[in-house]
């Protein structure tokens, strides 16, 4: 793992790095809350089982080698971006996020603010991932990467989606399936397999 892997980037910067998660077992998911879950069903206007999925927030992927994954939105490239958070050789980020004593931590198993779906990840081995592309709707947009998601495919046939504004159309970070994609968006995507 090389430093680049370590910094905050597309999805299409890491494909050595998600070369190394093909296979590898997802022990853990957890939302990152900037508020406690109550208040994010207040504040995103969302219901309680989708607080895990809809709050504003970064999400981390544990595995079970060790390696800490951590993603989130980034507005400025209007795409998901890709961290280490920590890996299998004892590297830490200089700033964790499960330190961030302002963020409020939700397991995508928690059984009031999190649905049954999760249950079917959490466990599971990583058979693939692609990437999802956006068209650009302006000329703004067409100087961005524009890689507003990040799919991944478990080896029992389910799968999630990392979201830069997929549920909304907005910059907003979500972790969600693809039933949870605004239906207006479909026609401007495009998955790209990455592995």
């Amino acid at each position: 793992m090389n430093a680049d892997d370590k910094k905050s980037s597309i999805p299409s910067d890491k494909v050595k790095l998600f070369e190394v998660l093909k296979n590898q077992t997802l022990s853990k998911l957890t939302r990152f809350s900037w508020w406690e879950s109550s208040e994010a069903m207040e504040q995103c206007e969302i219901a309680h089982e989708d607080v895990f999925s809809l709050t504003a927030g970064p999400v981390l992927l544990y595995f079970q080698s060790g390696l800490v994954l951590g993603a989130a939105s980034d507005p400025a490239q209007n795409s998901v971006v890709i961290w280490v958070e920590r890996n299998d050789t004892g590297y830490v980020t200089e700033e964790p996020t499960e330190n961030d004593t302002d963020l409020y931590t939700i397991s995508a198993l928690d059984n009031q603010y999190s649905n049954s779906y999760w249950s079917q990840i959490v466990g599971q081995n990583i058979k693939m991932i692609n990437i999802i592309k956006r068209d650009p709707q302006n000329a703004l947009l067409a100087e961005l990467q524009n890689e507003v998601g990040v799919e991944l495919v478990m080896d029992n046939g389910e799968k999630f989606i990392l979201s830069h504004g997929l549920h909304n159309n907005s910059d907003d970070f979500s972790v969600i399936t693809e039933s949870y994609i605004d239906r207006r968006l479909l026609a401007n995507l495009e998955w790209v397999k990455l592995m």
